[in-house]
């Protein structure tokens, strides 16, 4: 009996770790006006106006290359509407859309709908009304309240007003406004409860209270019914709440199958080859659980392939994890930068997959900061990844790193045929004994 409650408890624990993970986000942007991450109400846009630092840390691994802008939607009385602005040719905006599961429900970026902006309508499951003119797409999602996720690139401090211009012209409205006709009657306000960072308590019987808070928000997809109805025999179903198991031999057991669960993702992430394993729609990733729960617990909200790809780095060229009592460098030749339509960047994350403090307040290396790269003799350049400088001469190539363990992300927007086939290969990343960090020959 133990032993099914613990191989449910497993099961429901890699099921539902990316939907407790995002509740996490959700109550912190949307519930806690007093938490330092608070953005704005559901239904209303929220939008940084620098890039993430050390200080953001609701998401983990989030990107140096574009403002963020963030909106949860409330669908469960009528969809929403999404504006858009018109921009820059060369500048790369997007919109992703999510649901509770985590699964990516679409995207406006220029790879959708070129540079032209527009109106989009975001409808939840039980929507099925007509679609009013001047809608360019309709997305359905699968779950009564959804992410709206927008990137806008920035090009540097230089940049800050062009794109805090763009920003203010994202709008977020109800259809009912969007149509100036009379509102619906307004839902039931939440009942949060509390959250939980799984990554630092994924024992707590607590994740199972968080799960089903969110599934009574998330009705039951096509295919799912058989394991939704095992889960409830341990009392994951939708409801406000988790009743614990009277016996501590029970409560025990739900326990030891989490654990298993967390070591079974641990193992899976040594087998990753790149984040097209970890994002994307349900269509692409399937009853592929594991590889959604991975996904949430390296970096959560990640692309999937087709609008971005990270390409490394799992280790170093020795296969070893990366330490910053180490120094490392990484040799790109003069044709060795990823063929991409949008840009490319290499960002350092400590071991809470957070950003890392340091004094250059650098904590990416990407495409729009190669003119000021220091080149090599053959025309390409070296980046120096360690903790110590390698130098005020090369303090341009310098990527800071923790004293500790450390990863780095290699992250592709819009990648060419030759990263979606894997022909292209990041260039390794070479530990060596120079303290400056570059090749003494």
């Amino acid at each position: 009996m133990h032993t099914d409650i613990a191989a449910l408890a497993r099961e429901a624990f890699i099921y539902g770790y990316a939907t407790v993970d995002l509740y996490n986000i959700l109550y912190q942007y949307v519930a806690d006006e007093t938490a330092p991450e608070y953005k704005a109400p559901l239904n209303a846009i929220s939008n940084s106006r620098q890039l993430a630092s050390p200080e953001d840390k609701a998401i983990v691994a989030m990107n140096c290359d574009t403002l963020y802008s963030y909106a949860w939607l409330d669908l469960r009385i009528e969809p929403v509407v999404l504006s858009l602005p018109r921009f820059e040719t060369n500048r790369y905006l997007s919109l992703m859309l999510a649901d509770l599961y985590a699964y990516i429900n679409g995207y406006v970026t220029p790879r959708t709908n070129g540079n032209a902006g527009g109106d989009f309508l975001v409808a939840g499951p039980d929507w099925n009304g007509p679609i009013p003119e001047g809608i360019k797409r309709v997305f359905h999602m699968p779950t009564q309240l959804a992410l709206a996720f927008y990137r806008t690139q920035l090009f540097g401090t230089a940049d800050l007003g062009a794109a805090h211009a763009l920003q203010d012209q994202f709008l977020v409205q109800p259809l009912s406004r969007y149509l100036r006709s009379p509102a619906p009657q307004a839902a039931a306000p939440l009942r949060w409860c509390k959250p939980l960072e799984v990554r630092k308590e994924p024992g707590l019987l607590h994740f199972f209270t968080v799960l089903n808070w969110m599934l009574q928000y998330m009705p039951v997809l096509e295919g799912e019914m058989d394991l939704r109805r095992k889960l409830a025999a341990i009392g994951v179903e939708p409801a406000p709440t988790f009743h614990e198991p009277a016996t501590a031999a029970e409560r025990a057991a739900l326990v030891q199958g989490m654990q298993v669960g967390q070591r079974d993702m641990m193992a899976f992430l040594g087998t990753v080859k790149s984040s097209a394993e970890l994002f994307g729609s349900r269509e692409t990733l399937g009853h592929k659980y594991i590889n959604r729960a991975t996904g949430a617990m390296v970096g959560i909200l990640g692309n999937s392939a087709e609008e971005y790809l990270g390409i490394g780095y799992m280790g170093d060229a020795a296969g070893q994890p990366f330490d910053g009592a180490h120094c490392y460098r990484i040799k790109f030749g003069p044709h060795d930068l990823p063929p991409v339509q949008a840009f490319w960047s290499i960002t350092v994350y400590d071991a809470d997959m957070l950003l890392y403090a340091n004094r250059l307040h650098r904590y990416v290396i990407n495409s729009p900061m190669l003119d000021r790269l220091v080149k090599d003799a053959d025309g390409g350049f070296t980046i120096c990844v360690q903790h110590e400088s390698p130098g005020a001469d090369k303090e341009s190539n310098w990527l800071p790193v923790p004293t500790g363990k450390f990863t780095l992300t290699f992250r592709t927007y819009q990648p060419g045929p030759a990263i979606l086939d894997g022909s292209y290969h990041a260039p390794p990343v070479s530990r060596v004994v120079d303290r400056r960090g570059f090749d003494e020959g």
